[in-house]
């Protein structure tokens, strides 16, 4: 997990270069955490941009999804959206057992 650690340590370094310099850095990464320290995140989905302010994720499976999708539920009083069906229905039942 070093090399975990080492890669905040260089994602934080570029965003101070960036900050001083007055310059844009742009990173692709599956890395979740990057978002934490990120001024703007962009998300690419079939080959389209999208704001990640319009992004949910999928309480089940963890997946950032487009907040304009079908596949959603209400749980006291909360919206949540999945990716699939099958995630909202493992998310209903896990409700539904606790």
């Amino acid at each position: 997990m070093i090399w975990l650690a080492k890669a905040m340590v260089r994602t934080r370094l570029l965003q101070g270069i960036a900050k001083e310099q007055g310059r844009s850095v742009v990173i692709v990464s599956h890395d979740q955490r990057i978002k934490d320290i990120a001024d703007r995140v962009l998300w690419l989905e079939d080959g389209q941009f999208k704001e990640m302010t319009t992004m949910a994720i999928d309480p089940v499976c963890g997946m950032a999804i487009d907040t304009g999708i079908e596949v959603k539920a209400e749980w006291e009083g909360q919206i949540y959206y999945f990716c699939a069906k099958g995630c909202r229905d493992e998310f209903i039942n896990r409700q539904s057992s606790s």
